[in-house]
């Protein structure tokens, strides 16, 4: 009996070592002078969208990562994240600079994230661009630059297209001064001239005293303009907060907004274990991939 015992342990031990687990990585790289993390799922799902995060001031890729709990809701889905990083260098603050076309950040962004397509995801359908303040704004940016490339944004506590050009306007801009939803549609439109057809999933708190709630107002107008036809919506209370879902005339969603109430400047249902946070608030991160994704 301990032969066999023994034979059997032997067998055990020699199959379990020819089997290979897959396991989730990150890599940590820089392309053409641009920092960036990039998040590889143990399973990636094929024909799905490469899912580009922006952190906002003051933060890192690692913090947007912790307190968003992006990972865990690509792993379950086997998508892949690239988290574009600003450096102090670039901003003392690490905000992007989304006020200053000038400066090419957008340009370095969708070079990287073209690049990532290339390398790591060459049967991905396009980007899904995710963003925080700074990052929010710079988000509406990349979706103006290359309607082609990406398919979906989503916005937190961010602002309508060119709104500002330089820092004082910017300021402006978000204390809600000079927001104009109309006018951003209209300066997004001549960027490329090309359809739109990117669906918007758009979030703020309505106690933001950085970046005013007045511009969710003027990006979901925004984005309900930049539609041929003009999309219809309907409004709702859903779990402590002001949503409203925009539809394509076949009755497909195509722009959600909502407005969180009691929450500040701050990723709704994050973790606390990152900045800018509001974990009473419903789940944005799971909220978004599943209005931006599953059609």
């Amino acid at each position: 009996m301990r032969v066999v015992s023994g034979l059997a342990a032997f067998f055990a031990v020699a199959l379990s070592a020819t089997v290979v687990v897959a396991q989730e990585r990150v890599v940590r790289d820089v392309y053409e002078g641009r920092p960036y993390r990039l998040y590889l799922p143990a399973a990636p799902a094929r024909h799905r969208p490469l899912i580009v995060a922006l952190h906002g001031c003051a933060q890192t890729p690692e913090d947007f990562a912790l307190g968003t709990r992006l990972d865990k809701a690509a792993g379950r889905r086997g998508l892949r994240v690239l988290y574009p990083a600003q450096p102090a260098l670039d901003n003392p603050a690490r905000c992007w600079n989304w006020f200053l076309p000038a400066r090419g950040e957008e340009a370095e962004v969708l070079a990287l994230v073209r690049q990532t397509l290339r390398v790591h995801a060459s049967d991905a359908t396009g980007a899904v661009v995710l963003g925080l303040s700074a990052g929010g704004y710079m988000a509406v940016n990349l979706v103006c630059a290359a309607p082609d490339l990406v398919i979906g944004v989503g916005v937190v506590a961010g602002g309508p297209y060119r709104c500002a050009n330089d820092t004082r306007t910017a300021i402006a801009c978000m204390r809600g001064e000079n927001p104009d939803g109309t006018t951003a549609a209209a300066r997004c439109r001549s960027v490329t001239g090309k359809a739109f057809t990117a669906r918007a999933a758009l979030w703020h708190g309505d106690g933001d005293s950085v970046v005013s709630p007045a511009n969710l107002i003027a990006l979901t107008e925004m984005f309900v303009t930049l539609r041929a036809p003009r999309p219809t919506g309907f409004t709702e209370r859903r779990d402590g907060a002001v949503r409203s879902v925009y539809r394509a005339p076949d009755g497909q969603p195509v722009i959600e907004s909502w407005l969180v109430q009691g929450m500040g400047h701050a990723w709704s249902g994050g973790d606390t274990r990152g900045t800018h946070t509001y974990p009473a608030g419903p789940d944005a991160t799971e909220a978004m991939l599943r209005f931006l994704l599953e059609r």
